[in-house]
């Protein structure tokens, strides 16, 4: 049976490759998405940085893990911005979503 979820959401696992010192390491956190439908995701321009920010915007609506030398850092909408302001993270973010939607991480 197919339930249909208005505003249906789900976590995924970020991998990110940060820069640092001789290189680049490692580092992963919990990203919470909000699944977009089609009508939504396409207005975004997604070939724009703009239009990139305002995608990552409407889909990261939580994370577990994602920290600052302060420590834990509590999820909200200048803490987000800041995030998605980091190259790397931003790309980790849309790899990250992307496959789950496409459903890559069920193997289809």
């Amino acid at each position: 049976m197919l339930k249909i979820v208005k505003n249906p959401e789900f976590t995924s696992t970020v991998k990110v490759s940060m820069p640092a010192s001789g290189g680049f390491a490692d580092a992963s956190f919990t990203a919470r998405f909000r699944a977009l439908t089609i009508s939504e995701a396409e207005q975004f321009n997604l070939m724009s940085t703009e239009g990139t920010t305002d995608y990552l915007r409407a889909i990261l609506i939580g994370w577990d893990g994602v920290s600052n030398d302060d420590g834990e850092m509590s999820f909200n909408d200048a803490a987000r911005d800041d995030l998605i302001d980091i190259a790397p993270v931003r790309i980790a973010l849309l790899n990250s979503y992307n496959a789950a939607m496409m459903g890559a991480k069920r193997g289809n």
